[in-house]
């Protein structure tokens, strides 16, 4: 198959003014071609480290749980043990019969708050955890030692990196989407090139310039939120 070098060259004249406004769009397209290209790969890169943080996160909510949870349930087992010696007694003594029963009710309810006051002392000298242990690095104690009221605040972090994750996500797809369009473009600024200031060159160009504004606005629209 051979090329017809004829039909490789402009089919109309190729004014002046054409060949400005030729030159100018495909500089703009080369110049929004870079753009996108930087912007897409920096979103691209930001959306990786979000990700990355928020699965460090995840992670992290997940060892602070579980390592907390036995300490956590050993005190709530406790202190419902403790409650329960407390409200037997007393209900002991309410449906006592006056004279030695209710004398012998009123002994047991102080034996049982006694032992119920040293019980909560021993559980809660067993689970307070020592500011260091032999063999434990800090990172381990201070995941045991996590409360409820510790997490919200990296539960809240980690949300943010999701949504910054997001963020980058769709500002990349943006960028993609106009790098598509500024190809599109430059097929037809080569069109227009070929054909030259005829019909067909015409239209090739102005659709060029329409395809490389709605590139950039396309881009553009990835930073806003």
């Amino acid at each position: 198959m051979s090329l017809d070098a004829e039909a490789a060259v402009a089919s109309g004249p190729v004014t002046m003014r054409f060949r400005r406004w030729l030159s100018v769009l495909v500089g703009l397209a080369a110049v929004s071609a870079t753009v996108l290209s930087l912007v897409e790969s920096d979103a691209g890169r930001q959306e990786e480290k979000a990700l990355v943080q928020a699965n460090r996160l995840s992670l992290e909510i997940f060892v602070k749980i579980a390592a907390s949870s036995p300490r956590s349930q050993f005190q709530g087992d406790a202190l419902r043990r403790s409650a329960q010696r407390r409200i037997e007694p007393v209900a002991q003594v309410l449906a006592a019969r006056e004279g030695e029963p209710f004398d012998l009710a009123v002994a047991l309810s102080k034996v049982e708050e006694t032992t119920g006051n040293r019980s909560n002392a021993i559980a809660q000298a067993m689970a307070t955890l020592p500011p260091s242990a032999r063999g434990v690095d800090q990172a381990i104690l201070e995941a045991l030692n996590t409360q409820v009221i510790d997490l919200p605040p990296v539960v809240e972090e980690q949300n943010a990196a999701v949504d910054r994750a997001a963020l980058y996500g769709t500002r990349q797809e943006r960028s993609m989407f106009g790098l598509a369009l500024v190809a599109i473009a430059a097929s037809l600024l080569g069109l227009a090139g070929l054909t030259g200031s005829s019909r067909a060159g015409r239209i090739s160009l102005v659709t060029a310039g329409t395809t490389l504004t709605v590139s950039v606005v396309a881009g553009l629209s990835g930073f806003v939120s």
